[in-house]
């Protein structure tokens, strides 16, 4: 080989790595994109539920502390958990945090898993619908097998 051949062969697959690095880039911006939405749109909900939790709480405590002054220190020591807010209000909070960021968590997964997809579909030239088709196909032959099995044990069963 003469150093021309070398340097078209090395320019040749400089190009396409070049290629195939600018359309890893684009889908890592768009998916970048994507998981911010995601990460932001938790946020806002986490933000809402919160604030309001925060208001019914406060209005529970101001409820709380009008009853314990009118009602006098003999009332509060009688009886002292009647003075304080329902149980609901403290735990549902927390419930509801856990569900929106474990709920956000999963479509934060769902945007990074699509988005390493595609890049690896888009380097090695496979693409990814093939894989879904692949796996689909191959759900569908155990789901046959599963029933060919059950309509042969229908049989045994009435026999």
């Amino acid at each position: 080989m003469n150093f021309q051949s070398v340097v078209e062969d090395v320019k040749g697959r400089v190009e396409t790595l070049s290629g195939h690095s600018q359309k890893v880039a684009e889908i890592s911006i768009e998916s970048l994109k994507q998981a911010g939405d995601v990460v932001v749109g938790g946020y806002k909900s986490l933000l809402n539920e919160n604030t309001t939790a925060a208001k019914e709480i406060y209005s529970a405590a101001v409820s709380s502390f009008e009853k314990a002054k009118t009602d006098g220190l003999k009332a509060i020591a009688a009886d002292p958990i009647s003075y304080l807010p329902a149980t609901d209000t403290l735990v549902a909070p927390f419930s509801q945090t856990v569900t929106v960021v474990s709920r956000t968590g999963e479509e934060l997964y769902k945007v990074v898993k699509t988005g390493v997809e595609t890049i690896q579909a888009q380097l090695t030239g496979k693409s990814p619908a093939a894989k879904v088709a692949k796996a689909a196909k191959a759900t569908t032959k155990k789901a046959a097998a599963t029933v060919k099995k059950a309509v042969k044990a229908a049989e045994k069963a009435a026999e």
